[in-house]
Order: structure tokens, then sequence, then C-alpha cells
């Protein structure tokens, strides 16, 4: 065997190389001693499904089991699937109590140091008891001894009590006809009923986005209140009613920092300010700035202070006796939905809009462009090297955590990698798109969901999300169909000719509350708890039946090529344009 001027042989420094490919190079090894290194990186249980939700500043993993089956009363224990923690450390279960789960670094190292934990070491494969409570802790260990305690929460659903076929017919035929009378309520009044004239010439007419016409639409129809009805849609009004002769006038009013004067329906009684996004984005919190009456009337609002609009608030003008109510109600169209202004992209390209993203990567720069020049969307579906790709445009933020471009092709659900919604206060009734889509086979998604988020820091952005976090879906508009033609989806109001050659208009009505039963929202992970990729973005919402109990703070909208896109489904070549988004209010 040959030998080197050390001595040493070259089988034995063949031995060292390995031991060094094998060891050396990873971070749980410390060729000193023992290692410190005890890092939870996954976790996952055979009666969840959706995943775990792993919180690593918190030292906290959250666990959404299944539906309860029949043979069970609950579930009282959960089998470990998988287990990924540090190579050399341990994972047991804590045998001590304490009163109060710390919730700083410095208190839970020192609470680890005190308790006790069972010495039988946790594998995959091991069934996990769940106390009444639903919370499991457990001590990760590190190979030299060092304890980490972490709190598990399943999430337990309530077992559903089987119903009678009858029952289940009668459900689904008051959702079919919950559906009906939204659809044929809001197509009526295209035909240009008297109760509601003005929304009708809003739709039908193409106006510039920002416009007074194109954001007022419905503003007679919203209530003052905010009140949802039985099916959790913004409530409708009547039409007008008789006012007295000597009944007291609303004249003018400014609202605001960009101090605008509001479009007064005196029939109606409802008053609609237009507001723009980028001044008064805070619809909540709008200062009166001026207010004019008809002689000798007084007002329940004053001039100077400052009023939640977001709704639409009651306001109560009284003279010598005699009242008179007006509502009045603020909105706006969210900025570039008119998708004439662009700006260049991370390639230099001219394909991105303020306000918006797209999936557009180093893989595949084109998904989503300007056409039309620069008028429209033009969203296609192509593969990018190994993987299917849809083209879209997000309110939202691709990307924000920077994964590369290699990495991205290990996320299973392409959603993971987006953190959607952005800051949004209003509460419209309506969302119009123009549209044009050769799908070749493939389905096309256009929806809007406004959401309330309790996380106020960082603009409530997902990407900083933690497990107290609650984000609540408020409303929802979803059309997912092979062409521009289909009115099946049940949130479907209309379709008609838009004014671009070619395109069709879809108007869609909000569902404030929980969807209805034959939304393609079902079909999706937006109700979905669990990421499939640890690093992924958790943006599931959580839905309500009590939509009046929420703001709304945030809107997520999408435009995609392919419906199924975020999964690396779809049609190569699948065309999606779009002209313009409105909200009608």
């Amino acid at each position: 065997m040959k030998m080197f001027k050390n001595g040493l042989s070259l089988k034995w420094l063949l031995a060292a190389f390995l031991c060094a490919a094998l060891f050396g190079c990873t971070a749980d090894y410390d060729t000193f001693g023992q290692s410190d290194y005890r890092v939870f990186n996954e976790i996952a249980f055979e009666e969840g499904e959706s995943g775990a939700m792993l919180y690593a500043d918190e030292h906290k993993i959250v666990v959404s089991l299944d539906e309860i089956p029949d043979s069970l009363e609950t579930w009282d224990s959960a089998t470990i699937s998988l287990l990924d923690i540090s190579s050399m450390a341990t994972l047991h279960l804590v045998d001590g109590k304490f009163k109060e789960f710390p919730s700083d670094s410095a208190a839970l190292d020192s609470l680890a140091q005190e308790l006790s934990y069972v010495k039988d070491r946790l594998h995959e494969g091991d069934k996990v008891r769940i106390p009444s409570s639903g919370t499991v802790y457990l001590m990760l260990v590190s190979e030299s001894g060092i304890p980490s305690l972490w709190q598990v929460v399943f999430e337990i659903p309530e077992k559903k009590v089987k119903s009678s076929s009858s029952n289940k017919e009668s459900g689904d035929t008051d959702a079919k006809s919950s559906s009906s009378s939204v659809k044929e309520g809001s197509s009526s009044s295209k035909t240009g009923d008297s109760s509601s004239g003005k929304s009708d010439a809003s739709s039908s007419s193409k106006e510039p986005a920002g416009s007074s016409s194109s954001v007022k639409g419905d503003n007679s129809a919203s209530s003052g209140d905010g009140n949802s009805s039985a099916g959790g849609d913004e409530p409708e009004s009547s039409s007008s009613v008789a006012v007295p002769a000597n009944a007291p006038k609303l004249l003018r009013l400014i609202a605001g920092a960009g101090e605008v004067e509001a479009e007064i329906d005196q029939d109606a009684g409802t008053v609609f300010l237009n507001m723009n996004y980028a001044i008064d984005l805070d619809l909540r919190d709008l200062e009166i700035k001026g207010l004019e009456l008809s002689d000798g009337a007084t007002a329940s609002v004053k001039v100077g202070e400052s009023y939640n609009f977001a709704r639409g608030l009651k306001v109560t003008l009284e003279n010598d006796g005699v009242e008179r109510t007006y509502t009045v109600k603020a909105g706006y169209q969210y900025p570039g939905s008119d998708f004439n202004t662009w700006v260049k992209d991370d390639f230099n390209n001219m394909n991105d809009i303020d306000g918006w993203d797209n999936g557009n990567n180093s893989y595949a720069k084109e998904l989503t462009t300007n056409a039309e020049g620069k008028s429209v969307i033009k969203m296609e579906s192509q593969t990018a090297v190994i993987k299917f790709a849809s083209g879209n445009m997000l309110v939202a933020y691709f990307n924000p955590k920077g994964v590369s471009a290699i990495s991205m092709a290990g996320y299973e659900d392409g959603n993971e990698l987006i953190d959607f919604g952005r800051p949004f206060y209003g509460r419209p009734k309506y969302v119009e798109f123009d549209v044009k889509y050769d799908g070749k086979k493939d389905s096309c998604d256009l929806y809007v969901i406004l959401e309330n988020r309790s996380r106020t820091s960082n603009e409530g952005k997902n990407q900083y999300r933690t497990s107290s976090d609650v984000n609540t879906m408020v409303a929802s508009a979803w059309y997912r169909a092979t062409t521009v033609e289909s009115e099946d989806d049940p949130d479907v109001v209309s379709i008609t000719d838009a004014e671009r050659e070619g395109y069709k208009t879809i108007r869609l009505a909000f569902k404030y509350g929980l969807p209805y039963d034959s939304s393609p929202i079902y079909n999706s992970s937006v109700l979905t708890k669990g990421l499939k990729n640890k690093n992924g973005i958790d943006n599931h919402l959580d839905p309500t039946d009590s939509p009046d109990d929420f703001d709304v703070t945030h809107i997520r909208v999408v435009m995609a090529s392919s419906a199924l896109g975020n999964l690396y489904k779809g049609s190569v070549g699948a065309t999606l344009w779009a002209d313009e988004m409105r909200l009608i209010y």
C-alpha cells in the first residue's frame, strides 16, 4: 500500500475523507464534543392530513386534525407520521406540570431546565395521547443534554351529526334558492328597476377606473348600519320612500384628507364618498371637512370630527321636530385596477403594476406581460424548465422571502411562495372583470376576497404571521370556468359584452359570510390550515357566518390563466387577458 511522507496510508486518508463527508459538514455534529443542536424542523400526524403549522420563534406547533370517524367520540391520540429534528437530538414527552407556557425565549429556556421528561424517546409511528385540553408538551433534547420545550396544540373539529336525507335535500334546495335569489335580484336591476337604476348605468357602460359612476355602482343598495341579510350578503335597500316637503336636507358633505365632495341622492337618501385609496386609505377614520344643511337643520355629525364611513353611517338631520336620515358610505377603487399604468419588473421589463404582483421569475420571465399598448394584462400558462406555471396577476407579494428559482421547484403548492392580500377597508357589493380567455380546455380563476386580519404590525403581512394571528374571511366573489361565458358559479350575477371588442364583463356579487356550497373556493387551499412546505407562507383564512362582527382590513385579488396553476396543473398556452377590474358599492 502506498505510504505518504507523514506515514499515513491512502486507506486512512480515504477513511478520514469519508468521515468528514458524512459528519463534518452537518450543522448537528461537533467534532470536538457532543452536539448542542436541537432544531425542530417538522412533525406530522396520520390523523392530520393537512399537516402541522410550526412556529419556530414561539416553540409552538398547531395540528389541525381530520374529521372524527364514526367509530370514535373524539380524537384521543395521534400517530407521528413524520419527524424531522436535529440528527443527534431526541424528542420526549414532558413529565411535569407548570402554570403557563412562556412567550419569551429566556423564560422558555429556564422552564425547560426545570421540567422533567419521559426517558423513552419518540419515533415515527409512536402514538401521542391527546388530553382533554388538546395540548401536549414535548422536550427536544440535544446530544449534549440541553432541553428545549415545545407546545403542540391539537385542533379537534366538532363531530358532525348525520342528518336525514330529507334534511339534506332541504338544505341543498335552500342553498340553491339563496344563490338564485342573489343572481336574479341583482340581474333584474340591469333591466332598469327604479330601485337601483343608478347601479345599472355604472355597470352597463364602461367608465374609467376611479370615476364616480364606476366606484359608486349600487351605493343605493348599501345599508346604513352595515348589517348583513340572513344570507350573509350586503343588504338591499327598499326603493325611494316619500319624504315630507318640510324635511331637512343634506346639501353638501366634504370628507377626508383629500377633501372629497360626496355624491348625494336625495330621493334614495344615500350619500357616497368616492375616496382616493392613496390619500384616504382607512375609511373607518374620515374627518368631515365641510357640511351644508338646509336652513334651520342640525345634524348628528359635526365638521372637524372623524367617523367610520366604511360600512355606511346613518346621519340624522332634524329641523323643528321633523327628521330625515341619510346613509353615508365611503369606497374606492383598488389602485391600478384599470391596468393602464405599468412599471418595470425585476427583469427590467414593463410587466408590473404598482400595488400588484405576478409570478414572473428567472425561469419564466413573461408568464404575465402587458398587451394592447399597455392597456391589458396578458397571462399565459407555460412550462418553466421542468414545472408547469400559470400566468397570473395578484394583489399580493410574490416570493417575499426570496426563495431561489431552484428551491421553488420543491414547493408542492406554489401559493405558499406568495403573501396574499394588501390593506383595504371598503365593503363593495359587486366586482366586475372585463376579460377574454383562450383556455385550451383549461379553467381560469378570477376572485376577490375581503379579509379581516388581527395582526396590525407590518401591514398585517402573512409572511410575519404567528400562531395567535387570525385572518377571517369576511366576503368572497369567485369565478372559475373554461370560458368567460359560464354562469354556473353561484357568485355570477351577469355576463355581458364589454366595451373592448371580444371581451366579456363578468359581474360577481360578494357573498358576505360563508360562501355558497358550490363555490369554487372549496376546491382551493384558501380555507386549508397547514403548510405543505415548512418554510411556506401561511395564507389560510377562517370562515365566519357573522361577517358584521368584522371590519374589512385587507383585499386579495387573483387572476390566473390556469386555476390549478399553484399545483402546477393546467394547459400550456392557456391565455387570459384582463382589461379592467371595477368595485361597485
